[in-house]
């Protein structure tokens, strides 16, 4: 109906990286993180880490067992870590399934606000190995191993868009509005977590330096600070009391500021489902005027469905249902346990379309991905079998503790 353009699509994704997600991580963390949860979100980023490079090695190994395409690799990887799942738990509020598994002392406003803050951490470090590793993965596709200029599309994705302070003759709409010396301190806190990263890169094996990218990455960057940020504030009992109790109790920020970022938080799910709908459908315009629209391989999306919708929610059940029921290694949230269980199922990411851009993938590759993420995501209802497995084995967990 042309109500959208390519370009407004680019500029909702950037806004998305850059605005939205960030607010939603900083409030829901910061909410939700206190002396008496913190402990809560360190299996979530054990298990997140966990899954994730579990993936990394299947989607190789599988690749290269069934001569793949590349983008293969990371469709099996990296799963949709934020805006399904946040979608789902809204939903899921709405319907009111989870009153079986919400805990007395909680309401289940509280409850999903929770398990979204436990999705958003898991997202952070799915992201994070995604844009430091994904590059390379893909660059079979172009067939060499030299790091060559993205188009805009890339940057987009990444949310990679000029961090450098522009002369005046470049000043322009897109020009920092915020004074020089916040633009500085962005800067140092940018290198800052850049040295630490090189660091943490260089005590890699050799053969595994020769498979990862580097950690510089803008999102990269944007994500850990607004982690810590939401951790800072929510640790810290003066600033959690400032930014997150009701105004009568001490919140002074609560009110005016907390509750503003918070709206922006919120525009981030529904604007992120809106955007993969836009993008897939601009592909597939550009498809109508190409007569080869290139050929997503059978065996390629029987694999992707079979991992990320079947072989890992089955997995992340069983695994998640042993140690919630038999060790005290994921304390005595239910909400966590289902959220863990809930973590490595799912479509693939729509970043990897962005990767692709990266790693200066063919028009064709990038059709058959566009192709690949459409089938994907029409089956990606199936992942009721995985909320209802969820559900039913954290039921059996609370019984079983009684």
């Amino acid at each position: 109906m042309r109500m959208v353009q390519e370009v407004s699509i680019k500029d909702m994704s950037g806004l998305g990286v850059k605005l939205f997600f960030p607010a939603l991580l900083i409030v829901n963390l910061g909410s939700q993180l206190h002396s008496g949860s913190a402990l809560n979100y360190l299996p979530v980023l054990a298990w997140a880490v966990v899954y994730t490079v579990a993936s990394i090695g299947m989607g190789h190994a599988i690749t290269k067992l069934f001569k793949l395409p590349p983008w293969v690799t990371p469709a099996v990887a990296f799963n949709n870590t934020t805006s399904l799942p946040l979608l789902l738990l809204q939903s899921l509020k709405s319907a009111g399934s989870l009153k079986t598994i919400v805990p007395e002392d909680s309401t289940m406003a509280d409850s999903i606000e929770r398990a979204q803050s436990y999705f958003l951490v898991c997202a952070v470090v799915s992201k994070v190995i995604a844009y430091t590793t994904g590059p390379r993965m893909l660059q079979d596709i172009r067939g060499d191993g030299t790091d060559q200029d993205t188009g805009s599309d890339g940057q987009e994705e990444a949310g990679e868009h000029h961090d450098g302070h522009p002369s005046r003759e470049q000043i322009d709409e897109e020009t920092s509005l915020l004074p020089e010396p916040a633009q500085k301190a962005r800067q140092k806190v940018g290198s800052r977590i850049k040295r630490v990263t090189d660091k943490i890169y260089s005590y890699f094996p050799e053969p595994v330096k020769q498979e990862l990218v580097s950690f510089d990455s803008p999102f990269v960057d944007a994500a850990i600070f607004c982690a810590l940020t939401g951790a800072l504030l929510g640790l810290v009992p003066p600033l959690h009391k400032a930014f997150f109790n009701p105004y009568d109790e001490g919140g002074i920020f609560n009110a005016w500021l907390t509750s503003s970022i918070k709206n922006l938080g919120k525009l981030f799910t529904t604007l992120q489902v809106f955007v993969v709908g836009c993008k897939l459908g601009v592909s597939f315009e550009r498809m109508k005027n190409t007569k080869n629209s290139g050929k997503v391989p059978f065996k390629g999306i029987v694999v992707i469905f079979l991992i990320r919708l079947v072989i890992w929610p089955a997995i992340s059940i069983y695994v998640i249902y042993i140690l919630a029921s038999r060790t005290k290694f994921l304390m005595e949230d239910p909400i966590l346990w289902f959220s863990m269980m809930l973590m490595p199922a799912g479509p693939p990411a729509l970043i990897i379309s962005g990767l692709a851009e990266l790693a200066k993938a063919t028009e064709l590759e990038r059709f058959a991905i566009a192709k690949a993420m459409t089938i994907l995501y029409a089956l990606s209802p199936l992942i009721c079998f995985t909320i209802t497995g969820a559900l039913k084995a954290s039921e059996a967990v609370l019984e079983s503790k009684k």
